[in-house]
């Protein structure tokens, strides 16, 4: 069943369920309202109602074969009245004495005794009649009825109209809830055509046109938010595939050729085997270095996966710690203060050691590096050439290396690497000139406070040696 179809059978449903209770109510109101009409009408006869011939004040003793009621006709020609006197036992005291008595309600020899009146319906050769039993005389009881044959009829009458009326106004619905359904499904019906042109022709590029600001609205804005992620997601898919393809080219050619020429049945210095052989374990390292990047870069800048509280000043010295022993000519000094982040361990030293790698290479094998921890961010300072301006916002691009770059070995992936870290952690990279020339890039992460009890004291590490705290670290 569509969804146009399943709002207007609601709508109709509801409709129906309404236009019913209200056709019981009017129906019953109805009823009500004649009922009481009838019964104000039957009090009224009883006060109206003169002795009989022969018959005294209504405290005198009835005796039977005097000339008292029968039917009294109604005024303007509506419905009359009939009235009849019953005793005790609940025996009619009828006159004249060839007409036909009312049935007598339960109750009415109680009423002769002395009890309240009373109203009370009872059937007369098919005919519904409504009495009212009243105390008339000492042990006698007078009854008067009406029918209810226009009250009957008026309800019968009443009764189909509002049947009429209830199927009209469901039809009415129904046809109703078609057209409003389809006035509003049009909208959804559009998504779902724009979702099923996405589906059939993989059109990432295709936008859903966005009309006022109701729930379809906010579901297109939302699709189209989903195309646009997805379509960027591919887009960076394929141009890291396109890289990645370009980039392993080459180290793959410069490996197969010292293969193919080590394998070859000639005769090698052995000072040249050894070169060869140097040159493949290098070749063989960056190869695998541009493999692991390419594998973290695929993964995209996703939130930490096992997300810890972290000192990134200690994360920084063990860092530095392990820079040094790659880079032992390079002088490395640390000014940290505690700083707590949340994030991945790994991914945070993975990006921490790119910075430190980058500012080796950069910076020359004898240039220092500074390296400084404070306020939820490390930065790391290198005296190279400097980045420049030109190339500022395409330098955390994969694989771009600049200009004065071409010459340093590398993949050109570490500072993509160190961005999409940052992006996946809810902070940022960024880069600007170093007063005295170089670099300085900086890592910024959201900081959490200290939960240790007090600040613990802060890392100070020099050009050599392991990282020292001050007097009363422990």
């Amino acid at each position: 069943m569509s969804l146009r179809t399943r709002i207007a059978l609601a709508a109709a449903i509801a409709v129906a369920v309404a236009v019913v209770l209200a056709a019981f109510a009017s129906y019953a109101a109805t009823a009500r309202s004649l009922r009481s009409e009838i019964d104000d009408s039957l009090s009224r006869t009883l006060q109206e109602l003169p002795p009989g011939q022969g018959f005294g004040e209504r405290g005198d003793r009835v005796r039977r074969g005097e000339a008292f009621g029968g039917p009294r006709p109604g005024r303007l020609g509506g419905a009359g009245a009939f009235a009849q006197l019953v005793d005790g036992n609940g025996n009619v005291v009828r006159f004249p004495p060839g007409g036909e008595p009312l049935p007598v309600p339960d109750g009415a020899g109680e009423v002769a005794a002395g009890a309240g009146a009373r109203y009370a319906t009872v059937r007369s050769d098919g005919t519904s009649v409504r009495v009212l039993v009243a105390p008339f005389a000492p042990g006698v009881a007078v009854e008067v009825g009406r029918p209810l044959d226009e009250v009957e009829s008026t309800l019968d009458d009443l009764r189909r109209t509002l049947i009429l009326i209830a199927g009209f106004g469901i039809a009415l619905a129904a046809l109703l809830g078609l057209v409003v359904a389809a006035r509003g499904v049009r909208p959804v019906t559009a998504l779902a055509e724009d979702v099923e042109h996405v589906a059939r022709t993989h059109d990432l590029g295709h936008r859903i046109p966005v009309h006022g600001d109701d729930e379809p609205a906010r579901l297109a804005r939302v699709f189209n938010e989903l195309l646009a992620g997805l379509e960027e997601a591919r887009n960076a898919q394929d141009q890291l595939v396109a890289d990645a393809s370009h980039e392993l080219r080459t180290p793959l050619t410069a490996l197969r050729a010292n293969v193919e020429l080590l394998a070859l049945d000639i005769d090698l210095d052995p000072d040249e085997r050894r070169r060869l052989a140097a040159d493949l374990s290098v070749q063989l390292d960056q190869f695998g270095r541009l493999v692991a990047g390419l594998v973290e870069l695929a993964r995209g800048a996703r939130p930490p996966e096992r997300p810890e509280t972290l000192r990134l000043d200690e994360l920084a010295a063990d860092a530095v710690a392990r820079a040094r022993a790659l880079a032992p000519t390079t002088p490395f000094t640390l000014e940290a203060e505690p700083t707590a982040v949340v994030g991945d361990r790994d991914a945070l030293e993975r990006a921490v050691a790119n910075l430190l790698d980058n500012a080796v290479k950069h910076g020359g094998a004898d240039a220092p590096v500074e390296v400084s921890v404070a306020d939820g961010a490390i930065s790391v300072r290198d005296h190279g050439p400097g980045v420049r301006d030109d190339e500022r916002a395409r330098l955390f691009e994969r694989f771009y290396r600049g200009r004065d770059a071409q010459a340093v070995p590398g993949s050109g992936l570490g500072l993509a690497i160190v961005q999409q870290v940052a992006t996946g952690h809810g902070g940022r990279v960024e880069v600007e000139a170093a007063e005295g020339g170089g670099a300085r890039f900086r890592l910024v992460l959201p900081a959490v406070a200290n939960g240790n009890g007090g600040p613990p004291a802060p890392v100070v590490q020099g050009a050599g040696g392991p990282p020292r705290r001050s007097v009363g670290d422990e």
